[in-house]
């Protein structure tokens, strides 16, 4: 699945940054997509989490997003109800969020209206699939904002989440 990803997007992204001018000539290597692009990620957590997740896709706002280990059948959409198990850690890896055990999880419905879960995981829970394990990192744009989470997330936190996918219905 990364892979899949990685092939459709890459190009994208590439081609499009190239023609604005972004990214320059010698930044098209190896890399997803190079730090300058990642304009939600502020460049010093750019590199930690690249040392965390080197292996990571860039995705829509700057967001990681590793499959540790690949599900099965359909892809997450809008609608589908959601079972999972998760940790939230800061990038110092400091745990501050988690739901874990077959009696601890965290059900949530994508899409609802209000969003049931914060804004980086509605983005990047499309590429993920029943019995696969992801980790996701996610700017502060798309997670705690500037308010963080009293006593938990501070303002503009780049936050990681190991996700499990128990089921989709």
């Amino acid at each position: 699945m990364y892979h899949c990803v990685n092939k459709f997007l890459r190009p994208a992204f590439l081609t499009f940054f190239s023609v604005v001018g972004v990214i320059s000539s010698t930044a098209q290597n190896e890399r997803s997509v190079p730090y300058e692009w990642m304009d939600f990620l502020p460049p010093d957590q750019a590199r930690v989490v690249e040392e965390e997740m080197p292996d990571a896709t860039v995705i829509a706002g700057g967001i990681r997003f590793k499959e540790i280990r690949s599900g099965e059948g359909k892809f997450i959409e809008v609608g589908d109800v959601v079972e999972s198990i998760y940790t939230g850690r800061l990038l110092d890896g400091t745990v501050f969020n988690r739901k874990t055990g077959r009696w601890h999880t965290y059900t949530i419905e994508i899409g609802a209206k209000p969003r049931q879960v914060i804004q980086g995981w509605e983005m990047a829970i499309h590429l993920m699939q029943k019995g696969g394990i992801y980790e996701i990192a996610i700017p502060s744009q798309f997670a705690y904002k500037s308010k963080g989470r009293p006593g938990q997330v501070p303002p503009y936190a780049t936050v990681i989440f190991e996700i499990e996918i128990l089921d989709v219905r």
